[in-house]
C-alpha cells in the first residue's frame, strides 16, 4: 500500500510538471498567449467570424504546389483554400516559412498568382476584378498571406490579433 501511494504521488507530480511547463498561457512580453497558436487555430478564428460558400480548403502541401508552386520544403505550416466555383475568385492562403529565403520566394510566388487572377479576370469579369484589386499579398517575418475576400480586411485584422503581428 505504501509502496503503492509512493508511485501515485510520484505520477502525480510528474503530471502536475508537465502542465505547467507546456501551458499555453500567456507570457511576460505582452503577447496573450499567442505564441502557441498554429495557422490552423487562426484559420479556425477566421472561419468562426466569416463564412464562405463553395470554399475548398488545403488538405496538403500538394494544394500549394498545385495552385502556386510552392514546395512542401519551404513551409513550416499553411491554412486556408479557394473558392471552388470556377467564377468567384476568393481565395486566402496563410503561410509560416521555414525561414527568411523560403518567405521570399514564397512571397513572389503568390504575387505571382495574384497578378495573375487580376489579369484573368479584369477583360471578364469586372466584378471580381474590383474584389481583387482592393486586395493584396503581404509579408510580415516568416508569415506570408495572400487574402483575395470580399472580407479581406477582416480576415487580416483577425489574422494580424491571432499571430500579434
Amino acid at each position: 500500500m505504501k509502496r503503492t501511494l509512493t508511485v501515485l504521488a510520484a505520477v502525480l507530480a510528474a503530471v502536475m510538471l508537465l502542465c505547467s511547463c507546456s501551458s499555453g498561457g500567456g507570457s511576460s512580453d505582452g503577447d496573450s498567449g499567442r505564441q502557441g497558436k498554429t495557422l490552423t487555430d487562426i484559420w479556425s478564428a477566421v472561419k468562426s467570424e466569416v463564412s464562405f460558400s463553395d470554399f475548398k480548403e488545403f488538405s496538403d502541401a500538394k494544394k500549394l504546389q498545385r495552385y502556386y508552386g510552392i514546395s512542401e520544403d519551404m513551409v513550416d505550416e499553411f491554412a486556408g483554400g479557394v473558392n471552388g466555383s470556377g467564377v468567384n475568385q476568393e481565395e486566402v492562403v496563410l503561410i509560416k516559412a521555414k525561414d527568411d529565403s523560403s518567405a521570399s520566394e514564397i512571397k513572389q510566388k503568390l504575387d505571382a498568382r495574384f497578378q495573375s487572377k487580376l489579369d484573368q479576370n479584369k477583360n471578364y469579369n469586372a466584378e471580381q476584378a474590383k474584389m481583387i484589386e482592393g486586395c493584396k499579398v503581404e509579408q510580415n517575418g516568416l508569415y506570408v498571406t495572400m487574402i483575395v475576400s470580399d472580407n479581406a480586411d477582416k480576415i487580416t485584422r483577425i489574422f494580424k490579433e491571432q499571430t500579434g503581428i
